[in-house]
């Protein structure tokens, strides 16, 4: 009688040789070091394409670092991955090439020596939360600047979307907002930050208008430059901030504006915002 353990073995190595990516995540589970959902939109380009080709990725051939790195920057459109998309990729493949040496279905790494694309970002770092954290300390002064900053801490606002916030958007009684692509329920730390906006523009029965009334994207730039100065941290844009959202709070599509019927653009900008690539480098 076949053990369990050897069933499962049995499983992965069909799984690879015939590549079939949805056969093979829950037999890898506890490998992945994030969602399955970003696993799943981080690989499938790269199983797809191994299908379609029948290339083994168990026991790949001679020239597969060429084919991976071609493979790896397919998208749904025509426009190739970024670079940090493209590592995010090698990252997770090779992660589950270690994790099958190490359960002794595999003796040589197949990407042993493959030479990855240089990180987008290596220079410019997100800010650190200590500086985020006395970056919105400076900013309580200005209700205006605090809750813009925090909605986009809390809930990964753009600028274009906060600046078009109008309070017709929200519905009060939930603590929910419309935005383009989805309905939020603001966290409880964004319904105190708008709490004084609401009572100056008159407040639940008479708030009417837009929320923020900077004139513009300059203006709101503007006012987070100098929060950034007085309180002694680099300036970081409205878009980085955003970008720390996601690297910071366990995110759903809908608490950070994306479309639930997106779920591959939301699990790619995840990734990328908490630096994956660089979380899972060989040693």
């Amino acid at each position: 009688m076949t053990s369990p353990a050897d069933e499962r073995a049995r499983k992965i190595v069909q799984a690879l040789q015939h590549p079939d990516l949805d056969a093979l995540m829950p037999l890898m589970a506890g490998v992945w070091p994030t969602s399955n959902t970003q696993v799943h939109s981080l690989l499938r380009h790269i199983f797809t394409q191994a299908g379609e080709e029948q290339i083994n990725l168990l026991h790949p051939p001679e020239d597969f670092h060429a084919w991976l790195l071609a493979a790896a920057q397919r998208n749904v459109g025509p426009a190739p991955a970024s670079s940090n998309t493209v590592r995010l990729r090698l990252a997770l493949l090779s992660k589950l090439y270690t994790a099958l040496q190490d359960q002794g279905l595999l003796l040589i790494h197949p990407l042993r020596g493959l030479q990855r694309p240089p990180n987008e970002r290596l220079s410019t770092p997100l800010l650190p939360k200590a500086d985020l954290k006395r970056l919105h300390l400076q900013a309580q002064s200005d209700a205006v600047l605090y809750a813009a900053l925090i909605l986009i801490d809390q809930h990964a606002y753009r600028v274009k979307d906060l600046l078009n916030l109008h309070w017709q958007d929200f519905d009060l009684a939930t603590g929910s907002t419309l935005r383009p692509h989805a309905v939020t329920r603001l966290s409880d730390v964004a319904l105190t930050a708008l709490k004084p906006l609401l009572l100056a523009a008159g407040g639940e029965l008479y708030a009417a208008g837009r929320v923020l009334p900077y004139a513009g994207d300059r203006e709101l730039r503007g006012a987070l430059f100098q929060a950034c100065k007085a309180a002694n941290v680099p300036y970081t844009p409205p878009g980085e901030l955003r970008k720390i959202s996601l690297r910071d709070y366990r995110h759903t599509p809908q608490s950070a504006g994306f479309s639930a019927d997106d779920a591959r653009k939301f699990a790619q900008a995840t990734a990328l915002a908490r630096g994956v690539a660089e979380a899972l480098k060989e040693g």
